[in-house]
């Protein structure tokens, strides 16, 4: 595939050759993909940051605090902040040690029947911080998001989380074979 055909294809312009070499315009589109999914990750993320920026967040604190906001007044285990942020446990030790230090979050000693787990939960000023945040960060993304129509948009969400479940589950197949290879 030469830089024009990849240059169509990056416009949605292009629709294939018909010829014997479609394996490789294949592995050709898929690295297209991969390259227009991190391209468009980093042309997002510098404007969703300054957004989150202007409010003394980073995005993963954002993020943490939605979801405890979803959990409820019960909080939940850092183990679990960890796995819905995908992040490691030192990462969200770090993460929720930062947002405890501004108040937004407070650490719950194990409650039984396993005084083992930490859980985090939302402060009063973490969920009013929300409050003010929302609707700024929801305008952000709205304008960056202004040249999908919303079914575009919804078909961009369906098939970014199918390639995110395909993802994981490629990546249970190849931990299940294990062995030294």
């Amino acid at each position: 595939m030469d830089s024009k055909q990849v240059n169509d294809l990056s416009a949605g312009t292009c629709t294939g050759t018909g010829h014997a070499s479609d394996d490789a315009a294949s592995a050709d589109i898929d690295a297209v993909l991969v390259y227009n999914i991190l391209r468009t990750n980093a042309s997002l993320g510098p404007d969703v940051d300054r957004g989150l920026r202007d409010l003394h967040l980073t995005g993963a604190q954002f993020n943490a605090l939605l979801v405890l906001r979803d959990a409820g007044p019960e909080g939940l285990p850092l183990s679990e902040i960890g796995r819905l942020l995908v992040v490691t446990k030192a990462n969200v030790t770090g993460l929720i040690d930062r947002l405890e230090r501004h108040g937004l979050v407070r650490r719950d000693g194990g409650a039984l029947p396993d005084r083992r787990i930490t859980r985090a939960c939302l402060t009063e000023e973490g969920a009013a911080l929300l409050e003010t945040a929302l609707p700024h960060h929801r305008k952000l993304l709205s304008q960056l998001l202004s040249g999908l129509t919303p079914p575009e948009k919804m078909q961009l969400i369906t098939l970014l989380t199918r390639l995110r479940r395909g993802l994981r589950e490629a990546r249970a197949g190849d931990s299940e074979k294990g062995g030294c290879g």
